[in-house]
């Protein structure tokens, strides 16, 4: 059974509500930062290993060490809660039912970098969350946690919260900023970075709603503590959005030395694939990252086990391997579809591409209208070659991530599942008539599968 960090007291009854969560421990990291330095809290951080739970996994006190502290200008930490990753959905758990975790690893947070004035960005659609963060910040500015001299510590901090119209782009943090200032959430060229002039030009550090949260165990145990669970450069637990064809969807918090087929199979975790089918490929780490069919998601290119942490996930590069990413496991058996799922995707990203850059607005489209095609029994032996070249295009060519999200998916099928795109082209009726083309699959041997 893996160690609870975060989730421990999740299902405790009502721990969603001030009393309850003081009650069982709740907002004592707060009492022993304010009993620390703020660089010894960011010390602590750094010794814990912990890594940028949204998506990139940078060090998250190597981060905070960056922030710019100019004399006289104000500091912002800005917690990025649009979570609009698709499979993604840990953070709206953490916020829905443990949302003191969140204001009390701010409250640490804000005070280590010197934030007086915190925010949280949070997704449009979460709507009803927005209500449950109010009264956690109410309750513990009531409570004396928030506001002018907290605790007595002569630090005083307040948070906000904002909502978003809705934008996947403004999860990466310069759009965000961008629309935390009431502009429309189009990413900015980088230099400058957000740690020297982020909102309104001043120092602002963003961090995930999950990376905050990791802060509160991080200082009620310490840096080194924490760093013991989990292995090498992938420390304390991780929590993980799994879905797609599982037996038990949800919300796992998992030490990272168990293995992906542990998290897949085992009664502990996701239970398996329903219906008694076979796994067939998952996308590991949200939309963005790289597909991989079953024999590469199991098994490592050196041929061991592969674990739910960063480096053996990404282990043999996007050849062999995907991305840890925003945690969001989405699983595919046996009888989906690989051509259908990554039109879906593409025509997710192209709606999202704010159109900023070239390659990003004219590729996204692009490969959208192929794919279609393809799926619809329109497509010729050539568009496959033709998505290749595209997405290799729009890689690395654009402002923000968003265009690597859009290319790597539509790569990644190509890579290991180009016998399937190319059976949609040469049997355009079976494809429309038939379950997604699988009940008549041309080579049904290539289809990786595990039992």
């Amino acid at each position: 059974m893996s160690r609870k960090l975060l989730l421990e007291k999740a299902h405790v009854e009502n721990i969603r509500l001030y009393d309850v969560y003081r009650r069982e421990g709740g907002y004592r990291s707060v009492e022993k930062a304010f009993k620390m330095a703020p660089a010894d809290i960011v010390e602590e951080v750094k010794k814990s290993g912990l890594r940028g739970r949204g998506g990139a996994g940078f060090p998250t006190g190597l981060k905070w060490s960056f922030i710019a502290k100019p004399e006289g200008v104000p500091r912002h930490l800005v917690v990025n809660a649009d979570e609009s990753e698709p499979g993604t959905f840990k953070d709206r758990y953490l916020m829905e039912f443990i949302p003191h975790i969140l204001i009390e690893g701010m409250i640490v947070s804000s005070f280590a970098l010197g934030s007086n004035v915190s925010y949280i960005y949070i997704r449009g659609e979460y709507h009803w969350i927005v209500d449950i963060l109010e009264q956690a910040i109410a309750e513990a500015k009531h409570h004396g946690f928030l506001g002018k001299n907290i605790l007595g510590s002569g630090f005083d901090c307040e948070i906000y919260v904002h909502r978003g119209a809705g934008a996947y782009i403004c999860g990466e943090e310069t759009a965000l900023i961008e629309s935390l200032e009431g502009k429309r959430g189009n990413p900015r060229i980088k230099p400058p970075f957000p740690a020297v002039k982020g909102a309104w030009e001043r120092p602002t550090v963003v961090n995930n709603v999950e990376t905050i949260a990791a802060v509160v165990p991080i200082i009620n145990d310490g840096g080194e503590e924490y760093a013991k669970i989990g292995v090498g450069k992938s420390t304390g637990t991780k929590l993980m959005s799994a879905c797609g064809n599982l037996n038990k969807p949800g919300v796992y918090e998992i030490d990272m030395t168990i293995s992906v087929e542990e998290f897949i199979f085992s009664d502990e975790y996701c239970g398996g694939i329903p219906n008694g089918r076979k796994l067939k490929a998952c996308i590991p780490g949200g939309s963005s990252v790289p597909i991989l069919p079953a024999n590469l998601l199991l098994t490592t290119a050196k041929g061991e086990k592969r674990l739910m942490n960063y480096e053996s996930l990404s282990d043999g590069g996007f050849a062999t391997g995907s991305m840890m990413g925003s945690g969001g496991f989405i699983v595919l058996d046996d009888n989906q579809c690989v051509v259908k799922h990554t039109y879906t995707l593409a025509r997710f990203y192209r709606h999202e591409s704010c159109g900023q850059c070239s390659p990003c607005r004219e590729g996204t489209g692009w490969m959208e209208k192929i794919l279609l095609n393809i799926e619809n029994g329109k497509g010729k032996l050539s568009d496959i070659d033709l998505l290749w070249d595209i997405q290799r295009k729009i890689e690395g060519n654009t402002i923000c991530p968003l265009g690597d999200a859009a290319a790597w998916p539509v790569a990644a099928a190509i890579r290991h599942f180009r016998d399937e795109f190319e059976w949609h082209v040469k049997n355009p009726v079976e494809c429309l008539t038939s379950n997604y083309g699988l009940a008549h699959y041309a080579d049904p041997i290539h289809i990786p599968v595990v039992a």
